[in-house]
This record gives C-alpha cells, structure tokens and sequence, in this order.
C-alpha cells in the first residue's frame, strides 16, 4: 500500500513538472529579434554620401557563408564610382556575388554591392576598409572627386568543434562500486516517466526551432549581366568618367564568362585571359576574335588614353550586351 502510494505521487509530480514548463516556456519564448545572427558594421558619412559596411554573422564557424553587404546612399547630384570587384574581401573567397538595381529612399539614391563569402582558416580574418569615390556635382557643390572609407571589420572564425571540445584531462577517475537496491519500482513507472520525458523534449523543440527563411530566387548568369548593364548605362557613366566607364563595361563581361564558364576573368590580365580563352575552345574562332577586339579597345581607353567617340561608346555597349547573350543563342542554334 505504501509502495502504491509512492509511485502515484511520482507520476503527479512528473505531470506537474510538465505542464510548468510549457508554461514557462510560452512566457519566456525569446522573440524572433534575439535568435537573429548578429552583425558587424562600419558606417561612415561624408558630406552627401553615407557608406555602411555589413557582414553577418559576426562569428561564424569554418563551413558558414557570410554576406558582405555594401550600401551606398547619396543626395541627388553626386556621382558615385562604386568600389572594384572583390576589394577588401581579404582572406575569403567570394563564391556570389549581387548587385540590384539602385533604389530610392526618399530623395537619396540607395546602391549595393551583396558578397556571399567563405572563410579559408580559423580565427580572426579582417575585412579590409571600403574605399568608395565621389564627385559632388550639386548646385552648392564644389564639383571636386572625393573618399569615403569604411572601417575594417574583425570577423571570428571557429572550426566545426570549437574551444569547447572535451579533453581527456577533464575526465573524473572511476568511482567504486555503487550498491544496487534490492527492489525498484515497476515497468509500467518507467514507461511513464520515459513518455513524459519524450513529450517534454519534443515540446522544448518545437519552441526552439528556427523559423524557415524563404530564400531570394537565384538569377543566371546572363540576368545577372543585364541587371548590371542597364544599371552601368542608368548611371551615364561615360559623359563624366568615359575611362571608368571601359573599366565597368568590361568587368561585366569577365563575370558573365566566369559565372557561365568557370575561367576566373576578373582575376586575369586582359593578355592572360584572352590565352587561357583561346587555349580551352570555349566559344567559336568568330566570336573569339569579336572578343579580343572588344578587349583590346576598351585598353586601349583605360591605360593608353584614347578618347572614344560616342558612336565607340554606343557598339561597345552593343558589343558587351551581345556577348553575354552569346551563350543562349548557341544553345538555339544548336537544337534547331
């Protein structure tokens, strides 16, 4: 009789226990804003332009993908050159990269720059200042080029175990033997104590678990070019820097081959990548030879000084928008 006695009081206060912890765990549910990874940020303003520098998470371990986002909000008037491809980025290795349409907010033009990075070691990598220029072109502005600098930001890298993994030395010597009682309580007790404790793990994780993000969808090579082509001509940036102008059409050409060829473009010289490219067969000898030309005049206005008329300035945007169709239209020529 006793012995019956002892185990219901058991059983009602494992019922107890559980229904105290839902309870408390319905109060205390932490809101979606403290499970949010935390960010590192730079933001610097200079006159009418304002840089801010992201990266999240701030710590992160050896298998994460961290987005390095650089935003650029500047008053009507100033003519912003946005920073190279894969400045700063240090010892990580960009696996994406997004750049969308300019954007307004209010009477300030919004740009950005999205990185998907990966870290190549453990510890503190560092994110090097973001350098941006501007020409401040308003009517009460002094119509001179000007920088802007982030500060460079320290990112935390772990490995897959972090500092927390067990040591050898932190094992207790072996304990002597443990007398084992007489009688224990019955089967059905430990059944009962093993489902209370099963609903309870299943309870504490569906409260814990993270509530699924919808992901952006992802854009193919030849979108992504068209975005920045019609973003590069949005800007007019051959009537006020022609010199940058071959820089950036030309830099979105070398990323369309390396997102739909794999030859790393932009880290080439022009003499380099022209080799590799006729040394691989990876277009028709036509166009090949469409691309040498398309490359060698644009250098020709980078390092040799060569002022392009606007009908050059016209056929190379012609040129560069053909080129990054060129993939697609072998592809049809082919089924056909």
């Amino acid at each position: 009789m006793f012995c019956s006695t002892v185990y219901k009081s058991i059983l009602t206060c494992c019922l107890i226990s559980l229904c105290l912890t839902v309870g408390c765990r319905t109060a205390d549910s932490p809101s979606s804003e403290s499970t949010e990874s935390k960010t590192v940020r730079s933001e610097v303003n200079q006159g009418p332009v304002t840089l801010l520098v992201e990266v999240e998470p701030s710590e992160l371990r050896l298998s994460d993908e961290p987005k390095l986002t650089v935003t650029i909000r500047s008053q009507p008037g100033v003519t912003v050159t946005k920073p190279p491809f894969g400045e700063s980025v240090g010892e990580f290795l960009i696996r994406d990269f997004f750049e969308p349409l300019p954007t307004a907010e209010g009477n300030l033009e919004v740009t950005q720059q999205i990185y998907t990075l990966e870290p190549t070691r453990a510890g503190k990598l560092t994110i090097a200042p973001v350098v941006v220029r501007f020409t401040d072109g308003r009517t009460d502005g002094d119509g001179k080029e000007h920088l802007i600098e982030s500060e460079a930001l320290q990112i935390e890298v772990s490995t897959v175990v972090g500092d927390e993994a067990p040591s050898l030395t932190d094992l207790r010597p072996s304990a002597g033997p443990i007398e084992l009682p007489s009688e224990g309580p019955p089967v059905w007790v430990w059944l009962t104590l093993a489902s209370v404790l099963t609903l309870l793990s299943g309870v504490v994780w569906y409260r814990r678990r993270p509530a699924a993000r919808p992901q952006p969808p992802q854009l193919t090579p030849r979108q992504l070019a068209e975005q920045e082509l019609q973003s590069l001509i949005g800007r007019r940036l051959a009537e006020t820097n022609v010199k940058e102008f071959y820089v950036e059409v030309t830099a979105v050409v070398r990323r369309y081959i390396e997102r739909s060829t794999g030859v790393r473009a932009p880290e080439q010289t022009t003499e380099e990548f022209l080799r590799e490219i006729l040394g691989k067969t990876i277009y028709a000898d036509k166009e090949q030879r469409r691309l040498q030309q398309f490359l060698e005049s644009a250098d020709l206005v980078k390092f040799a000084g060569v002022r392009p008329a606007q009908t050059d300035i016209d056929s190379s945007i012609e040129r560069a928008r053909e080129f990054t169709q060129l993939e697609t239209e072998q592809k049809e020529e082919t089924s056909a």
